[in-house]
């Protein structure tokens, strides 16, 4: 069991734990393609619900957590223990198994009483300053009541554990050294007679690259002062210290801080005027937010949207012009070539950045549009091709159906259409078999939101923070086409969707979504995309079909003198399903 508070690095422990053969939930029951943890939650759905429906009994939920007594247990157990270890058992098919939801750290007595002495513990402890600049974040939490709840987990975490196996150890520890880390977690199992293997080095450094690291703070130098209080620095300098324990014997902890209790109190006094039946997802009393026009806001500011256009002379003029009026004000453009752009009759209004990187020769278009978007700051990256003639107005639309959480959404793409066919409308690209040759996907009408396969390369949009956790745009790629396509598969097996915003009409002269590109090109982009996601046996087959192409010595090659195994490797880390479940969403059809 992975224990630790809301933002604290138990997602990545738990993903590395589960890399190292541990087993996960069931594919049904996986809680993943969330955008506040993009590279996944790895947790139980029917666990997490399980858990809120014991919080809620006692008043409490996640963010106004009890502090169970001893008859509180009790009766806990008398009513629900062995709905809880069916419930478990549904959720686990196969063992052994790594479990986490930040709500056992509050519910730990109850756990360890139904689970038996078949658990073993790993506490991750995160700076709580960290914790409360995530919460700011993510929550509009203020760090008053950050804290309070960095410190109520934790110290529950650490009095529940009394007595089993436990590893204690830091989000730093992880990030510092995930293979000496790992190596440790593999030598705590093996004495506890749950003997696991090492994780592959190239998977613990993908899923561990900090880059989603939004905040620092030293362990050394946490003076009590405004946001800490003296039992909050006590406390983090014990759970800060790293140990190994088959008995695990808490330290002295210090007294809860007096003034946890009471902000808990508030809480549960508003939560408890709202409709019982909302209790968990009812917002705290306003004195304990972050108001949201305070200039510390720790939100931060970022554009709301960053246009990424490879520089192409006069056809990348004629995609500016197009642009010409969408933009909200605050939003950036990102010119990628080899030299200045610039735009005859047009010039960006104040509220629009211009930004260019200079490369020392022409880039592919598929390298271009992954550096732009890899610069990019806004919320939403706007990947747009040189070929672009007319846009209905776009951002309102695309924005709200990508910011809607239940989608899940990713990527998402406008209704296309090409200068030459004018009468068709493009809804992305599908695969025709699996040999991963695609055709666009032609739909007449619709007015909502349209799941896709996979988004075309011509014009698409996406949520920049999982773009950034599903390892950004393949600049290998031969065409943009190939480069998308593959990040829609990408995106679909980490949990979450792509679609098309049929409302929404962008015209291209650029023939290419219709026609393909060079023979060679063509089959080394499917033949990389399958490298990336294939298992063995499908892999297998599709190598020895595509051996007798033409094409196909060169385009192995090609292949074979590049990255592909390793960023296997790094894809394996954030994809949580396999994909033959892609397949069974989008089965090839024919043309």
């Amino acid at each position: 069991m992975i224990l630790g508070m809301h933002r604290s690095g138990t997602s990545l422990v738990t993903r590395l734990v589960s890399l190292m053969g541990l087993a996960l939930p069931h594919d049904e029951d996986l809680f993943v393609g969330q955008r506040p943890n993009p590279r996944g939650h790895w947790e139980s759905k029917s666990l997490v619900a399980f858990n809120n429906s014991l919080l809620e009994e006692r008043d409490a939920t996640w963010f106004c957590p009890p502090s169970l007594s001893a008859g509180d247990v009790s009766q806990m157990l008398d009513r629900h223990a062995s709905d809880a270890l069916a419930k478990f058992h549904s959720a686990y098919t196969e063992q052994p198994w790594v479990w986490k939801d930040p709500r056992t750290c509050v519910l730990l007595p109850f756990w360890s009483a139904v689970l038996g002495a078949r658990a073993a513990y790993v506490l991750v402890v995160r700076h709580p300053l960290e914790v409360s600049d995530s919460l700011a974040r993510r929550n509009g939490y203020s760090p008053e009541v950050s804290l309070a709840l960095w410190e109520r987990y934790t110290r529950e975490a650490m009095l529940g554990a009394a007595g089993r196996p436990m590893l204690v150890c830091t989000y730093d520890r992880v990030l510092a050294d995930p293979m000496g880390w790992c190596e440790g977690l593999v030598a705590f199992l093996g004495e506890l007679g749950a003997p696991i293997d090492v994780v592959d080095r190239t998977l613990a450094g993908a899923f561990t690259m900090d880059g989603l690291r939004h905040s620092r703070q030293s362990w050394t130098e946490m003076p009590d002062g405004s946001l800490l209080s003296p039992e909050q620095v006590a406390l983090a300098g014990l759970a800060s210290e790293f140990t190994v324990q088959r008995a695990y014997v808490p330290p002295s902890l210090p007294p809860e801080t007096p003034a946890t209790a009471s902000i808990f109190e508030e809480i549960r006094e508003h939560v408890a005027k709202r409709n019982g039946g909302l209790r968990r997802l009812a917002g705290l009393p306003a004195r304990l937010l972050i108001a949201e026009e305070s200039p510390d806001d720790a939100r931060g500011v970022e554009p709301p949207v960053s246009v990424v256009l490879a520089s192409d002379g006069a056809a990348a003029q004629a995609s500016v012009l197009a642009l010409a009026g969408t933009l909200p004000p605050g939003s950036e453009m990102i010119f990628v070539g080899v030299g200045e752009t610039t735009v005859g009759g047009w010039s960006p209004p104040d509220e629009v950045s211009i930004r260019q990187i200079l490369c020392e020769e022409q880039p592919r278009a598929a390298e271009a549009l992954a550096l732009g978007a890899q610069a990019a700051r806004g919320r939403m990256v706007l990947l747009t091709s040189a070929g672009v003639v007319h846009r209905d107005p776009w951002y309102g639309p695309l924005a709200q159906v990508l910011d809607t959480p239940e989608r899940k959404l990713a990527g998402v793409g406008a209704a296309m259409r090409v200068e030459s066919q004018p009468e068709a409308r493009y809804f992305g690209r599908t695969f025709v078999d699996e040999d991963l040759q695609s055709l666009p996907v032609l739909v007449a009408e619709g007015a909502t939101p349209v799941p896709a396969a996979l988004l075309a390369g011509t014009d698409c949009a996406f949520d920049r923070r999982v773009l950034n956790a599903a390892g950004g745009l393949d600049a290998e790629f031969s065409t943009v086409d190939a480069a998308v396509a593959e990040l829609s598969v990408r995106f679909w097996r980490m949990g979450f969707r792509c679609a098309i915003v049929p409302q929404i009409e962008v015209w291209s002269r650029n023939a290419d979504i219709v026609e393909g590109g060079e023979e060679v090109d063509c089959l080394y982009d499917r033949l990389r995309i399958a490298a990336l996601h294939f298992d063995d046996a499908r892999l297998r087959a599709f190598t020895e079909r595509a051996s007798s192409l033409p094409a196909y010595e060169a385009a192995a090659a090609r292949l074979a003198a590049g990255d592909v195994q390793h960023r296997r490797a790094v894809l394996a880390t954030v994809c949580a399903f396999p994909i033959a479940r892609y397949f069974d969403s989008f089965p090839p059809r024919s043309a």
